[in-house]
């Protein structure tokens, strides 16, 4: 009987407090660092009775590169399924050329944000790379491993030619457990009031059409409210503490959410969980139930205070919806954080001084306001090139905005930074919003992630060029 084949799961390691992970990359704006989710999916389609398996996050265990080549130098896998970002580009084409250099019949798959287009010019650029995985939700490198002809979700190179597997969507999937297990970094959520914390994936890509953002490219997929409810037993038992549903719109999939909300209800499931979701899906009805199945808090992307701009950027909803929405999730006694996007082209500084105000009004918990970034296959990012505002050779970007891409050819990415610095001041060190913090903690662990949040949003927002 053959020894099993060795596969590895690599978040490489980088300079900065990197998060690359669902086609994003950024860094950490704070000291949030979520589970990789790229990673977390395709390991639930790799048995451990049939592959050796090592996850290897060097942001969260804090690995640095000398000590990560020689791990993977000792571990000699068969096989990388890696992570790269457009915000550490150069230095994970660099690391990537390394672990080639010395392992040179390990064959690497990457997913990310950097590898979404351009297919040939990328293998031409990047020689140490054999696929590309455009779709992490569904298995199809272990099938071009295994070689299998019923391939989805991956570009590669067969007999000379291109081959793109098209990202097809398909009915929910019974997809097996994410080795939570092998994931032994140190993962943190600011807004947890417990951990250890699992990130959960219930669906993949988003619906909706909103041009800045790359889901509306992606084949909405969900999972079986099964295969869910497995999972969420699974975290229980390994003692997890809170759960992160890192989804673009939890509760898109109405029928499957219903049924596994009541799952927990029903069996006094226990375990507090935060969501991104959107304010036209959720109504009153929709948050009842996921407050009385535990949910803490939920992040809305309000973006902006201006109907004009929620329309020409396909948000699809109102100024008065985020109102009322917010409103409902008050009254519930469930947190708000809403994240907010400035610098899009042509924003003057009133847009952007009035976002802010809007932050504020909404009555907002939290708020997350982020730099503009043209990302890569978007119709955003070619608003930009029309108006001349980047070029085409532009690869390098931060999507949480650390470092001002553009401007908007109305204000410099210098006023752009200034005007950032502003909205965290103004909305964070407000002595009212301070003292409601503080008394609204239930515990010490929310304390300590609440004080060291508090630590790097002030050293940001005091940060000078």
């Amino acid at each position: 009987m053959k020894p099993p084949k060795r596969i590895l799961f690599l978040n490489p390691p980088g300079e900065k407090i990197y998060i690359r992970d669902y086609y994003c990359s950024k860094v950490s704006k704070a000291y949030y660092l979520p589970q990789p989710v790229d990673l977390l999916i395709q390991s639930s389609f790799f048995n451990e009775s049939d592959y050796n398996i090592l996850v290897m996050d060097c942001i969260a265990e804090n690995k640095p590169e000398l000590l990560a080549l020689q791990k993977i130098k000792e571990f000699s896998p068969h096989y990388i399924i890696g992570l790269i970002g457009s915000v550490s580009l150069l230095e994970d084409q660099i690391f990537y050329s390394k672990v080639k250099i010395q392992n040179p019949s390990t064959i690497i798959a990457c997913s990310g944000d950097a590898l979404l287009e351009k297919f040939q010019e990328k293998f031409k650029k990047y020689d140490w790379l054999t696929a590309i995985i455009t779709n992490f939700f569904k298995d199809g490198f272990k099938r071009f491993i295994e070689k299998d002809e019923r391939i989805d979700g991956l570009v590669y190179y067969y007999q000379n030619k291109l081959i793109v597997q098209s990202d097809k969507g398909s009915k929910p999937i019974n997809m097996g457990i994410p080795k939570q297990h092998l994931f032994k970094g140190n993962y943190r959520m600011p807004f947890a009031n417990a951990t250890p914390i699992a990130t959960i994936l219930t669906n993949y890509a988003c619906p909706y059409p909103c041009t800045f953002c790359i889901m509306s490219s992606l084949p909405y997929t969900t999972r079986t409210a099964n295969s869910i409810i497995k999972e969420l037993k699974y975290l229980k038992e390994k003692g997890y503490q809170f759960l992160y549903f890192s989804d673009q719109t939890f509760f898109q999939s109405k029928s499957i959410t219903t049924e596994i909300l009541n799952w927990m209800i029903d069996t006094n499931y226990g375990l507090k969980w935060m969501c991104f979701s959107r304010v036209d899906v959720l109504s009153e009805k929709e948050l009842k139930l996921m407050k009385k199945a535990g949910c803490t808090l939920i992040m809305f992307g309000v973006e902006w205070a201006e109907d004009k701009l929620l329309s020409h950027y396909k948000k699809q909803y109102t100024t008065q919806q985020i109102e009322t929405t917010f409103a409902l999730s008050k009254k519930l006694g469930i947190r708000r954080l809403g994240t907010f996007l400035l610098g899009v082209p042509g924003q003057t500084k009133e847009s952007i001084l009035n976002t802010i105000r809007f932050a504020k009004k909404i009555e907002a918990d939290y708020a997350s306001f982020n730099i503009a970034v043209p990302r890569s296959n978007t119709s955003f990012r070619t608003e930009a090139l029309k108006q001349g505002l980047i070029d085409e050779s532009l690869e390098v970007m931060d999507q949480s905005g650390n470092e001002v891409t553009i401007g908007t050819g109305v204000l410099s990415k210098n006023e752009l930074e200034k005007l950032k610095r502003k909205a965290y001041k103004s909305f964070y060190f407000r002595p009212k919003y301070i003292f409601k913090r503080l008394i609204n903690i239930t515990n010490w662990t929310e304390f300590k992630i609440h004080l060291k949040e508090g630590f790097y949003i002030l050293k940001g927002a005091l940060k000078t060029k």
